[in-house]
């Protein structure tokens, strides 16, 4: 059998689905032709690639007007790669009625997950290659496959192991022990704090800590923002002034009262 001039061939892997496959575009007919692994079958799996051309493309015309079909079905990711080389040429790519920017074949995320040359183009490519890599986990972990739960568990092996004494590693009773130990320290004597209080300079606007049994020095006030000069609002039912607290007394003696005129009456803000 053949779509768009490509011999299809089928190979079912019953626990993995690994295929290749083609995107047309039904407005202009360009395609896309690519390889993937999934546990779900490819019919009930919406994955469209994850080039930037093809998915610049979907974005612009709208998935409605994209088809997808499999070439392929492989027993293996080599198979995958060969299956998928053979058409993703350079002649392809060049091609001006295709998607496709790189040659296809071998060297997936599968062949440089986790090896040195993966390292390596992770530090070379920086934040490229880690989109690159955070996509594929995302695109596995959606479709819980088995690369996606091995991988994962593995992962938290090697946090455990990193962590002996963590706490994803207690039981819920070693847990709950645990937690009242923290909150016990955490609490009276046990606090770093206990018997401290913040002080700050009005001038100087520094701020440190003492002890609660400390004299304040002359030119200190208590705590973190006492150099800042606390102000309210005060009205007389026209006008309203965001005044110094220490000129409360003087405007409550002129007829204004603590707050802000009610929405309902006419405003003439004047800041002091």
């Amino acid at each position: 059998m053949r779509i768009g001039g490509i011999e299809v061939s089928s190979g079912i892997n019953t626990v993995m689905y690994y295929y290749v496959y083609q995107i047309t575009n039904l407005l202009n007919d360009k395609i896309y032709v690519g390889k993937h692994k999934s546990a779900k079958h490819p019919s009930k799996n919406e994955y469209y690639g994850s080039g930037k051309q093809i998915t610049a493309a979907i974005k612009k015309y709208g998935i409605e007007n994209f088809k997808k079909e499999v070439l392929h079905y492989c027993s293996s990711l080599e198979e995958m790669a060969d299956k998928e080389g053979k058409i993703v040429t350079e002649d392809f790519v060049k091609r001006v009625d295709t998607y496709n920017m790189h040659k296809g074949g071998s060297g997936g995320w599968d062949h440089y997950n986790g090896s040195n040359k993966h390292s390596e183009n992770s530090r070379k490519g920086g934040k490229k290659s880690a989109k690159r890599l955070n996509e594929f986990i995302a695109e596995q972990k959606a479709n819980n496959t088995e690369w996606w739960q091995d991988w994962y568990s593995k992962v938290v092996e090697q946090n455990r192991a990193k962590n002996s004494n963590g706490w994803s590693n207690f039981t819920p009773d070693e847990y709950e022990q645990r937690r009242k130990q923290a909150s016990k320290l955490a609490t009276g004597e046990g606090n770093s704090q206990y018997g401290k209080i913040w002080i700050s300079n009005i001038l100087t606007k520094e701020v440190k800590r003492i002890t609660i049994d400390d004299t304040i020095p002359s030119g200190w006030v208590k705590g973190k923002k006492g150099h800042v000069p606390k102000k309210l609002w005060v009205n007389n039912g026209v006008k309203e002034h965001y005044i110094l607290l220490e000129k409360q007394q003087e405007y409550v003696s002129i007829g204004f009262s603590s707050g802000r005129l009610k929405s309902s009456m006419p405003r003439k803000s004047i800041v002091v």
